[in-house]
């Protein structure tokens, strides 16, 4: 009687350690702004980013500025949580959604933006001038390292 005593502490001790946040990993967004060939008032990107924490408000970028920030992500039910929306607005328009999510701890998202070198989840997206797109850094077979930008939305008008 005394040892299922014993086990029914153990495993109960067990699983309230589980359900303890830990945080997972790093995580860090970058915007850059890579508008060229246009004047400089077109080729601004005015950016408004928050989370369900924090709202890091609006920052305007000329052509080859980026922005940056860095947070920790929570690995455990109900901390999974972290999300960041931005609002992106130009000379040549919008992102087709008006909102874009640039950062999830949901797990397709996440593997989108892993680095396989530092194990930080990072998200890198670029504004160009036909469109917004997300940044994938990645290795050729000799190991050099070289961007891969995939295109998430052209510019829209909408106002």
């Amino acid at each position: 009687m005394r040892s299922i005593h014993r086990w029914c502490i153990v495993l109960a001790t067990v699983a309230v350690a589980a359900l303890l946040p830990v945080p997972a990993n790093a995580g860090r967004v970058e915007l850059k702004n890579e508008i060229t060939g246009l004047p400089d008032r077109r080729a601004k990107l005015a950016v408004r980013c928050w989370s369900n924490e924090d709202d890091l408000g609006w920052a305007v970028l000329k052509p080859g500025e980026a922005r940056s920030w860095r947070f920790t992500t929570m690995n455990m039910w109900p901390f999974k949580k972290t999300e960041f929306r931005c609002r992106f607005r130009s000379g040549l328009g919008t992102t087709k959604e008006d909102l874009v999510t640039v950062f999830s701890v949901r797990d397709g998202f996440r593997k989108e933006c892993k680095s396989s070198e530092t194990g930080v989840d990072e998200c890198v997206w670029v504004a160009k001038r036909d469109g917004f797109y997300q940044r994938r850094v990645v290795r050729d077979m000799i190991g050099l390292r070289y961007n891969v930008d995939v295109l998430r939305s052209k510019w829209v008008w909408k106002w």
